[in-house]
C-alpha cells in the first residue's frame, strides 16, 4: 500500500497561505497526474491547482472555504481504491496542526520531508456497488469536515473577503450558497472569520463605537491578498531609497489623437495605452530603468515587460504586457483590457502577473493632478500617471489654453541616478508630445 500527500503549493513567490476556493474532486475519485484538483485563492488571484501525482482520493483534509498554509496536506491519495490510508491521514492531520501553529506564531514548522518515489498503477474507477470502504480498518480520528454547496463565483467572493462559509446561510436550491448570500453576509458582518455565527437569517454586525462623536465603527479582517500588499509595500518603502522626478507633458496632441483614433475606425485607444507604448519605447533607450535589483547586481532586460496596475475589489494586482515594445497601441490596449477583466474575475494565471521589468500605475481616470507610487520590488522604477488637466501652456512665447499631463517616476537610488530618471522622462515626454509616432 502506498499513499501520496497532496501538499498546498506556493502559487506565487510571496504566498505563505491561501484559501481552498473549490475542490474539483471528492473522496473516491480517481486523480490523474496533471489533473486540476482544486482552485486556490492566493495572495494574488484564484488559480488552478494541478496534481503532480495520481491515485484515488482517500480524504480531503482541508474543506472548501478554509485557509490552507503552504506545505499543509490538503488531500491524501492511495494507489488503489479501497486501501486504508488511516495512518497517513492521522500523520497529515498532525503535520497540518504544526504548520498552522507555526504560521500563527507558535512552534517552528517542521521541515517538509522529501517526497518518496511512488510508482502508481492506474486503477479503474470503482462503481458504487463494488467500491469497498476507503478505510475499512480505520477508527474515526476526527469528525468529517463539512463540504459546502456553493457556486464558484460565490466561493471566490467568500475567499477574497475572508468569509467563513459555516456562518453563511444558503438560499439557493438544496441550501446552495449563492453570490447574493455571501454579499449579504459580508454587508452584515456576521460571516467574517472569527466572528460569532449567526442564528437563522444574517443579522446586522455588532458595532463598537470608539470615535469621539459616538459614530459606530467595526474592524474588518484583512484578506490574504491585502496582508501581502501591506507587507510588501511597507518593506519596499522602508528598504528601498526612493526618489521621485516629475515631468509635465503638453498633452493637447495626445488627447486629440486618442479622439481621432476612435472617430477614424472606432478603435478604442486610451491615454494609458499610449503611455504604456511610449514607456516601452523609452525603456529600450534607457535600459537602466528597465531592470530589477538583486542585492549585489542589477539585471537589465532587453524586453520591456510592463506591469500595469489594476485595482480589484480586495486590492491591487499588476498583470504584465510582455514585449510591449514590439506591440502596437491597439494590441497593448486589447491585452490590458483582457488582463484587467481576468484580474477582476480572479482568473489570472501566475505567468500573467509574476515578473515584469517596469510598472505603470494610472489614476488619470479619477482626475488627480499628480501622485507618487511605491516601487514594486525587485523592479527599480514605477511610473505614476495622473489625469489630463486643462491648464495654460506656453507655445511660441505665448500663454494659451492647453492640456497638461503630469508623470511622476519613483526610482530606486541604489540602481538609478537622478540623471537617468530625468533622461528617461525627457524621452517619454517627447514621445507623448508627438503621439503620431506611437501609432507606427
Amino acid at each position: 500500500m502506498a499513499t501520496i500527500d497532496l501538499t498546498v503549493p506556493a502559487k506565487s513567490p510571496t504566498m505563505t497561505e491561501g484559501t481552498i476556493v473549490a475542490w474539483r474532486v471528492k473522496a473516491g475519485d480517481l486523480v490523474k497526474s496533471g489533473q486540476v484538483v482544486a482552485e486556490i485563492q492566493t495572495d494574488k488571484a484564484v488559480v488552478e491547482w494541478e496534481a503532480l501525482d495520481g491515485g484515488t482520493v482517500a480524504e480531503l483534509l482541508i474543506p472548501a472555504g478554509s485557509i490552507a498554509y503552504v506545505n499543509q496536506v490538503a488531500a491524501v491519495l492511495t494507489s488503489k481504491p479501497g486501501e486504508s490510508a488511516a495512518a497517513a491521514i492521522a500523520k497529515a492531520r498532525e503535520l497540518n496542526a504544526q504548520l498552522a501553529a507555526a504560521a500563527k506564531g507558535g512552534a517552528p514548522a517542521p521541515a517538509p520531508a522529501a517526497p518518496a518515489t511512488v510508482v502508481l498503477t492506474p486503477a479503474p474507477m470503482p462503481t458504487a456497488a463494488s467500491a469497498p470502504a476507503l478505510h475499512p480498518q480505520a477508527a474515526p480520528a476526527a469528525a468529517p469536515q463539512k463540504q459546502y454547496r456553493i457556486t464558484p463565483v460565490a466561493a471566490r467572493f467568500a475567499a477574497q473577503h475572508g468569509l467563513d462559509l459555516a456562518k453563511v446561510r444558503g438560499t439557493g436550491p438544496s441550501g446552495r450558497i449563492t453570490l447574493r448570500d455571501v454579499e449579504e453576509a459580508r454587508r452584515a458582518g456576521t460571516a467574517l472569520i472569527g466572528a460569532a455565527p449567526a442564528a437563522g437569517a444574517p443579522a446586522k454586525a455588532k458595532l463598537k463605537p470608539f470615535r469621539a462623536d459616538g459614530a459606530p465603527s467595526a474592524d474588518q479582517a484583512m484578506s490574504a491578498m491585502r496582508q501581502v500588499i501591506a507587507k510588501r509595500l511597507a518593506e519596499s518603502k522602508a528598504t528601498i531609497p526612493h526618489f521621485t522626478v516629475t515631468e509635465a507633458v503638453d498633452a493637447g496632441a495626445l488627447a486629440a489623437i486618442k479622439d481621432q483614433c476612435a472617430a477614424y475606425d472606432g478603435v478604442k485607444v486610451t491615454v494609458n495605452d499610449l503611455v504604456v507604448r511610449a514607456a516601452a519605447l523609452a525603456l529600450r533607450i534607457h535600459p537602466r530603468l528597465n531592470a530589477t535589483f538583486h542585492g549585489t547586481a542589477v539585471r537589465q532586460y532587453d524586453s520591456a515587460d510592463i506591469c500595469v496596475a489594476v485595482a480589484i475589489p480586495d486590492g491591487l494586482i499588476t498583470p504584465i504586457v510582455a514585449k510591449a515594445h514590439a506591440k502596437s497601441v491597439r494590441q497593448i490596449g486589447d491585452e490590458v483590457r483582457a488582463l484587467a477583466k481576468k484580474a477582476a474575475e480572479g482568473r489570472l494565471q501566475p505567468h500573467e502577473f509574476q515578473g515584469g521589468s517596469f510598472t505603470v500605475s494610472n489614476l488619470g481616470m479619477f482626475g488627480v493632478e499628480s501622485f507618487t507610487a511605491i516601487i514594486n520590488p525587485p523592479q527599480v522604477a514605477i511610473l505614476a500617471v495622473a489625469g489630463i488637466k486643462d491648464e495654460p501652456v506656453v507655445r511660441g512665447g505665448q500663454v494659451v489654453a492647453g492640456k497638461v499631463l503630469r508623470l511622476t517616476l519613483s526610482a530606486d537610488h541604489r540602481a538609478v541616478d537622478g540623471a537617468d530618471a530625468a533622461a528617461f522622462l525627457r524621452t517619454l515626454r517627447e514621445l507623448l508630445e508627438a503621439p503620431a509616432g506611437l501609432l507606427v
